[in-house]
């Protein structure tokens, strides 16, 4: 088996990537191996390339599929280019459109029921959700296995843990074997539902919603409304099982939505209106004759 399957191997096993996330991982480091190779030099030379004929961005998303194999050798990683975080816009469902999910969800019946709320209430990885087990569900918690197998633990509001339960206890399909046995979200055959599968059934609900969306969104709104509550940016990076807050920042950044909000807060025209106040005569509420236009003559014509 070569180096490159053993990678395979541990982003799979040890990591717990999503198959997408795998399969564009090799594809981009096989690039930067035929093109440059994997020596230090090389992926030195290679990225500082990429920065400079295509910008910041492409040359993070370079430096994040090199990290990983730097990771999996165990050799420093490589620092990202200061202006990622700026550069970098996440996509966050406004009020609206999460009403109109969860609604939806609730309408399709209890196991989509359950994965909305826990994606929303909880702000987990798709992967941690196909992972999760029954046991994994507490009082008012839920443990997380997530990257690199490392567990956390994650407040579960009231409403997600009714979702669950309610699944769990009327709606699950029996598990078809004692693998899947423990795991909580399983298809209509009682298999252990797959990411794919998961996926999928989000996009029917998103689309009888309305709405665009992919369930990494719900993670993002997740810590979006936190920050937004005033939690601290290291509570939440604990709760998203990030491993340094950078990671977290982004959603220090303002969205489109706040924007939004933000400028529909402000009375645009006040000044208008306050000009209108001050011109009107207090007894009659008439205009007063300074602030009256003033009828054009012909002196008002230009000068031939």
């Amino acid at each position: 088996m070569s180096e490159m399957d053993d990678f395979e191997r541990w982003l799979i096993d040890d990591q717990r990537f999503s198959p997408s996330t795998v399969k564009a991982t090799l594809r981009k480091l096989e690039y930067v191996a035929n093109n440059a190779g994997l020596s230090e030099d090389a992926i030195k030379s290679f990225v500082r390339s990429v920065w400079q004929n295509k910008g910041n961005k492409t040359a993070n998303e370079y430096i994040k599929v090199i990290n990983r194999w730097l990771k999996f050798r165990g050799l420093r990683q490589m620092k990202y280019f200061r202006e990622y975080g700026t550069e970098f816009r996440i996509r966050i469902c406004s009020p609206d459109e999460k009403r109109r999910l969860l609604d939806a969800a609730s309408r399709s019946g209890p196991r989509e029921k359950a994965m909305f709320y826990l994606l929303f209430g909880t702000g987990i990885r798709l992967g941690e959700a196909c992972s999760l087990k029954v046991q994994d569900i507490h009082e008012d918690t839920i443990t997380v296995t997530g990257k690199g197998r490392k567990t956390r633990e994650v407040y579960l509001p009231p409403e997600a843990r009714e979702a669950l339960l309610d699944y769990i206890e009327k709606a699950r399909a029996q598990p078809s074997d004692r693998g899947d046995l423990n795991y909580v979200f399983t298809t209509k055959a009682g298999r252990r539902m797959s990411y794919d599968y998961f996926r999928k059934i989000c996009s029917d609900v998103a689309r009888a919603a309305g709405v665009k969306f992919h369930p990494h969104m719900a993670r993002h709104t997740y810590a979006t409304e936190l920050i937004r509550a005033g939690i601290s940016v290291v509570y939440v990076s604990q709760l998203l099982g990030h491993e340094d807050l950078e990671s977290t920042s982004i959603y220090l950044h303002p969205s489109q939505y706040d924007a939004i909000e933000q400028a529909r807060s402000v009375d645009l025209f006040r000044v208008q209106k306050d000009q209108g106040l001050h011109g009107m005569d207090r007894r009659g509420f008439e205009p007063l004759a300074s602030s009256m236009p003033r009828k054009r003559s012909t002196s008002d014509l230009p000068a031939l």
